[in-house]
């Protein structure tokens, strides 16, 4: 164990002094994440058709039945969740199995009937400032139109007496800022970089002859993977410390998580996205193909299959199936709920068991077929 250890040592030492003297390589690990994340942060919007809601509805009376029937008439709102208590809607908010929670207090029919002005509660997710944006307008525009038909005065005035208003909050992003929801799922792109570095590496010794000269030293296959692997994981958790430093101090996210447990599930995160890279370079041969393999598999699915710009159709088994064999799916979670909700790893421990068993699995079979290549 000993003499392994010595030898997947050289392995990261030999990988260590590559990354820090190549020009390319360098830039490739520690600066393009940060400067990816300010590109690309000021790029995007998003839309979506479809709002998952949850309804808390205390009242239970035919005025709130027939509200509800009348926002979901045409599908765009979903309800999915009938609640018992407030600490549901906590959850499915914490989750993101919903947009919102809508809250019908007890005595809302009652106070209508009196002619006084009843009162609903919608709690938004912030962390999406766009579609919280687009549920609250779809929420207001459809309470409007039903209130209108309970309301006598005619007119413009009436959106002005309408029976019932929405008193909105928003957790997690009280301002609905879209950098702060955008630059978080962002680093889970740009942290893909490592993965395009560990790549054009195993190629480019393919390339040079220098894998053949390891072929002839005492170093197993698997200590040559497992060298490569901990030096550009350690490199890349090195790197999303000005990635972080650029989040907080340039956009002005706020950081409410613990850091050493993002740093942790970052490392988490790289052994997913690395181990997936190591899979994917035992068929390849040059750098070129690497850097577009990797392009087409991993980078552009990232960007648009993974929730980061319009959220993952749950709907859709194929959807979901695309979205979640991707690492960054997960690390956007992770980053998401780090940054804006403060969770620790009870929240999070789906995504990190997803991206350890998919880093363990894709490293396990790269070692397979490196073997078979040595022999």
């Amino acid at each position: 164990m000993t003499e392994m250890s010595r030898r997947i040592g050289s392995i990261c030492r030999k990988e260590l002094i590559h990354i820090v003297r190549d020009g390319r390589t360098f830039f490739l690990v520690f600066i393009s994440p940060a400067f990816m994340l300010v590109m690309l942060s000021y790029l995007f919007t998003w839309d979506v058709e479809r709002f998952p809601l949850a309804v808390f509805d205390q009242d239970k009376s035919s005025l709130s039945r027939r509200y509800l029937a009348a926002l979901t008439q045409d599908g765009t709102l979903d309800l999915r969740y009938d609640l018992s208590s407030a600490e549901e809607g906590d959850r499915l908010l914490l989750t993101e199995k919903v947009y919102a929670v809508l809250v019908a207090p007890s005595g809302l029919m009652g106070r209508v009937n009196r002619g006084h002005t009843g009162h609903l509660q919608v709690i938004l997710d912030g962390t999406k400032p766009g579609i919280a944006s687009q549920t609250l307008a779809q929420l207001s525009g459809r309470t409007q139109a039903f209130m209108s038909t309970l309301s006598s005065v005619p007119g413009a005035a009436e959106a002005q007496l309408l029976p019932v208003d929405i008193r909105t909050r928003v957790w997690y992003n009280p301002n609905l800022r879209a950098l702060h929801s955008m630059v978080p799922g962002l680093i889970a792109v740009v942290m893909c970089m490592p993965a395009f570095s560990i790549a054009t590496s195993f190629a480019r010794e393919k390339e040079m002859g220098t894998m053949e000269g390891l072929y002839a030293t005492p170093i197993r296959g698997a200590e040559v993977l497992l060298g490569k692997l901990l030096t550009n994981v350690a490199c890349g958790v090195a790197s999303v410390v000005p990635v972080v430093l650029v989040a907080t101090l340039w956009f002005r996210v706020p950081f409410q998580g613990s850091f050493l447990l993002f740093l942790l599930l970052t490392a988490d995160f790289l052994l997913g996205v690395l181990g997936l890279s190591l899979l994917i370079s035992n068929f390849l041969s040059t750098q070129q193909a690497a850097m577009v393999v990797l392009f087409l598999v991993l980078f552009v699915p990232s960007m648009f299959l993974s929730g980061l710009i319009e959220p993952v159709d749950r709907a859709s088994w194929s959807a979901q199936i695309q979205a979640y064999v991707l690492p960054t799916t997960h690390y956007i979670t992770i980053s998401r709920g780090i940054f804006l909700k403060g969770v620790g790893l009870g929240a999070l421990w789906p995504s990190t068991l997803a991206l350890g068993a998919m880093g363990t699995g894709c490293l396990l079979l790269a070692m397979k077929l490196f073997k078979k290549r040595l022999g």
